[in-house]
């Protein structure tokens, strides 16, 4: 039994000398017909490598002949099999401009999407493959709307989509988590023109307004009102988003105090305009310090009547009677 073992071992290894040595031959030698038989006998066994030696000699001896088109194809799918998808895009991009009137055209632009495909990273990294790749499928269902791949076509897309938008909803979320309020909202505002049915809709909505109440409640005076107002305005636009019991409570709160921190920037913003009025009054000409003495008793009044439990207004009655004792020496 050991011997017959033994012997089938060595019949098997003179085999595959004799078959590489055959192979070798072919390769090196000026028999382009033998080549292309020998290249499509090692395609159908699976040995793309050495199909792929061949065909490249094959298509470059017959370039615009039916066995240079098969050559060419089978180059393409020969990376494609071994899974070297720059290769195969390669051959199947350059495929329908060597052979425009080939019937493979539609597979080959359908394999050249899906090496596109294949090129397309995690959603982590940087997105430019699957920006090419989604370009390569939609012109593939473009030229052929009846094809039996578009609806293959269209679901991967659809997983392209939602990777470049989860991409981007991580960087909304890292803006969030670095507490880079400005950033924040704009990445947010960004992606929600961007993605308006987005699975992430919900969360993106809270991170905007948020980081807008933040940005608001921290802003000098000189900003302060218009971010105030801003925030208030994405509040009421998010409303309903914001009725799940997840984001309910806070950002109920957060709009509450918006609207008492918007009374406070009216009221220093109507003190401020008191102060104005009256140094603006300090004119050598007396029609302009007569016009802003009394702008200032008329802000006063004004002031008065909406604040008058104010804690600026003993300071902004100060302004009045200097206001009302100049009026009257005048």
């Amino acid at each position: 039994m050991k011997t017959i073992t033994q012997s089938i071992l060595i019949l098997v290894s003179v085999l595959l000398i004799v078959s590489c040595s055959d192979y070798n031959k072919i390769l090196k030698g000026t028999d382009y017909d033998a080549k292309f038989d020998e290249a499509n006998r090692m395609y159908d066994k699976k040995m793309y490598d050495k199909a792929i030696n061949l065909y490249e000699q094959v298509y470059q001896y017959y370039p615009r002949t039916d066995k240079g088109e098969v050559s060419y194809f089978r180059l393409g799918e020969g990376f494609y099999f071994m899974k070297d998808y720059i290769m195969a895009g390669y051959y199947f991009g350059q495929f329908p401009s060597r052979f425009p009137v080939s019937e493979k055209n539609e597979r080959v632009l359908f394999l050249k999407a899906i090496c596109s495909v294949q090129n397309s990273p995690n959603y982590t990294l940087d997105q430019t493959e699957t920006e090419i790749a989604l370009n390569d499928l939609q012109n593939f269902v473009i030229r052929y709307p009846e094809s039996q791949y578009v609806d293959s076509c269209n679901n991967i897309m659809d997983r392209l989509r939602l990777k470049i938008e989860t991409k981007q909803f991580q960087a909304v979320k890292l803006y969030d988590k670095m507490d880079d309020n400005r950033a924040a909202v704009a990445s947010a505002k960004s992606f929600l023109e961007e993605y308006p049915q987005s699975t992430f809709l919900k969360q993106v909505a809270f991170i905007h307004f948020e980081n807008a109440y933040t940005l608001a409640i921290n802003s000098v005076l000189s900003k302060k009102k218009e971010r105030i107002e801003d925030a208030m305005e994405l509040y009421s636009k998010y409303y309903t988003l914001f009725i799940d019991e997840n984001y309910s409570n806070k950002t109920k709160k957060h709009n509450d105090r918006l609207v008492v921190e918007l009374g406070k920037v009216n009221e220093q913003y109507a003190y401020n305009e008191i102060v104005e009025m009256y140094e603006a009054s300090h004119s050598s000409s007396m029609h302009k310090k007569t016009y802003y003495l009394e702008e200032t008793i008329k802000k006063f009044n004004t002031f008065a009547k909406n604040y008058p439990n104010s804690d600026l207004l003993e300071k902004a009655r100060s302004y009045f009677k200097k206001a009302e004792r100049e009026l009257g020496n005048s």
